[in-house]
């Protein structure tokens, strides 16, 4: 048996050893209210119980960790959830009250703790809520874009007529859900967790996709024949491995002050991000170019 394994079962003795002790002690002491007793026996059975499922179900994910991981996932989430329910409904049955009497009944103290309790609530039923609807799985790369986690644009000198944008978000490999959090493995290789209530208010953007287009801007000056250069791009750019088909090349804008044209490339690649195909297209763009400039006389 592993040494952790071991080591959480003693813990978990030992805790319920003290606990029942303390339940115990409680008995032997004249004037104390058997309510009392009740309470530290609740207690007792939650952070017992609480434990216990917490260790099935770690153990599981162990087990099943070299397998599927959205299905271990799963099974974990779902272990959990139901060990806490039974949990509960076990210390509710010993002091003699029943879940339909707490639901309907609980009235000034319901509403108090779950004030108290709103943000992990919260977390909890949207986990709930993930784990059904699944807005993406396990090993996924994912961008999520929330205004709770503000992130400021890198400002960039500007450009001629660019549309380039950025998306504020947090962009990685979903490691783990559980019933509150959900573990992101940032581009960075530092995990982020992230209460389940705010990914599920979140943009969350799927980079799954082996293809996507790549659209880039590129201005060279009016001398410079424009059906020469759209013809050298496109022949240029279909014999790089990435790019899928024939790409789009066209003149976006115009300008007559700097006397230049503006060209719009659109091509689809096969990259599950855009920066490498649009650095790989610039520096065919740049080698075009460089081949059709006149020489400066000197």
């Amino acid at each position: 048996m592993n040494i952790k394994i071991k080591n959480r079962i003693y813990f978990i003795f030992f805790v319920l050893i003290i606990f029942s002790v303390i339940a115990y002690l409680f008995t032997l002491i004249p004037g104390i209210p058997s309510n009392i007793g009740r309470v530290v026996y609740i207690f007792l059975i939650l952070i017992s119980g609480v434990l216990i499922v917490n260790f099935l179900s770690d153990i599981i994910e162990a087990k099943a960790n070299n397998k599927n991981k959205q299905v271990s996932n799963t099974i974990v989430f779902i272990t959990r959830l139901a060990g806490y329910i039974t949990v509960i409904a076990i210390a509710l049955a010993s002091f003699k009250i029943g879940l339909t009497s707490v639901i309907l009944g609980g009235g000034f103290v319901g509403v108090v703790v779950g004030l108290a309790a709103q943000a992990s609530l919260s977390n909890f039923f949207s986990g709930i809520v993930l784990l059904f609807s699944k807005p993406f799985n396990i090993g996924d790369n994912i961008t999520l874009s929330t205004w709770q986690y503000g992130l400021i644009a890198p400002s960039y000198p500007p450009k001629f007529f660019s549309s380039d944008f950025i998306v504020p978000g947090y962009t990685g490999i979903v490691e783990k859900m559980t019933l509150t959090f959900t573990t992101i493995r940032l581009d960075n290789n530092i995990p982020i967790k992230i209460p389940n209530s705010i990914v599920l208010q979140a943009s969350i953007f799927l980079n799954n996709e082996t293809y996507r287009k790549v659209k880039v801007r590129y201005e060279i000056p009016s001398s410079i024949d424009p059906n020469r250069f759209i013809e050298l791009v496109k022949s240029e750019l279909k014999n790089l491995s990435f790019v899928k088909g024939l790409p789009s090349v066209f003149i976006s804008e115009t300008s007559f002050a700097n006397k230049s044209n503006v060209f719009s490339i659109n091509a689809v690649c096969k990259s599950q991000s855009e920066d490498l195909p649009r650095s790989e297209i610039i520096k065919s763009l740049i080698k075009i170019h460089n081949s059709l400039e006149k020489p400066k006389k000197r």
